[in-house]
C-alpha cells in the first residue's frame, strides 16, 4: 500500500511539475525564497502589533513562538525520515523542471509549507472576527502559493507539501489556542 502511495505521489509530482511557464519561474523563486518569507513574517508581526488594540506584544510573541516551533519540529522530522528531494532522483535528470539549485536537505515534509501555513492560520484566527479578516484570507492565499512553489521548483513531492500544510495548520491552531488560554488565565487573575 505504501509503495502504491509513493508511486502515485511521484506521478502527481511529475504531472504538476511539468506545468511550468518561463515567466512563472522567477515568480515561484521569489515566493519560495527565504528573503520573502522573512519579509512576510516581519510584516505580519508588525501588522499584529499595530492592528490589535490589546494583547499586542503577547500576540506577536505567540505568533513568533508558533513559527519557531513549526520550523524546529519540521526539521527534526525531516532528519528522522530522510526522504530525498525530487531533484535528487537521478532517473529524472533533465526530465523535471528544477530551476533552484541542488540542495542537500531532505524532502519530507515541506518546512516552507508548514511554516507559512502556521503563520497564515494563526494570523487568520487572530483577525477572523475583526475588520482585518480579509488580510487573513490573503495570508492563506500567500501560503498556498508558497506551498505550490515547492512542487513547481522540484523541491518537494505533493505528499510532502500536503503533510506540511496539515502540520502548519495544526501548529497555527495550537499556537492560537495557547494564546487564548494564556489571555483567559491572565484575565482570571485580574478581575
Amino acid at each position: 500500500m505504501l509503495r502504491k502511495i509513493i508511486e502515485w505521489d511521484k506521478e502527481l509530482f511529475l504531472y504538476l511539475n511539468s506545468k511550468h511557464m518561463g515567466w512563472l519561474d522567477p515568480v515561484m523563486l521569489f515566493f519560495s525564497s527565504y528573503h520573502f518569507w522573512i519579509i512576510m513574517c516581519i510584516l505580519m508581526a508588525v501588522f499584529i502589533y499595530y492592528r490589535l488594540e490589546v494583547w499586542k506584544k503577547t500576540s506577536v510573541i505567540f505568533f513568533l513562538l508558533s513559527i519557531g516551533a513549526s520550523a524546529l519540529l519540521t526539521n527534526i522530522i525531516k532528519m528522522m525520515v530522510e526522504r530525498p528531494r525530487p531533484i535528487h532522483n537521478q532517473d529524472w535528470t533533465g526530465a523535471i523542471h528544477a530551476i533552484e539549485r541542488y540542495s542537500s536537505s531532505t524532502s519530507f515534509f515541506s518546512s516552507h509549507s508548514a511554516t507559512t501555513f502556521t503563520m497564515a492560520t494563526f494570523f487568520l484566527l487572530l483577525f477572523r472576527k475583526t475588520g482585518s479578516k480579509y488580510y487573513g484570507y490573503l495570508a492563506i492565499i500567500w501560503a498556498t502559493i508558497v506551498a505550490y512553489s515547492r512542487i513547481y521548483l522540484a523541491k518537494h513531492y505533493p505528499i510532502d507539501v500536503a503533510c506540511g500544510i496539515l502540520f502548519g495548520i495544526t501548529i497555527g491552531i495550537m499556537g492560537y489556542k495557547l494564546l487564548e488560554y494564556y489571555k483567559n488565565k491572565k484575565k482570571g487573575l485580574n478581575p
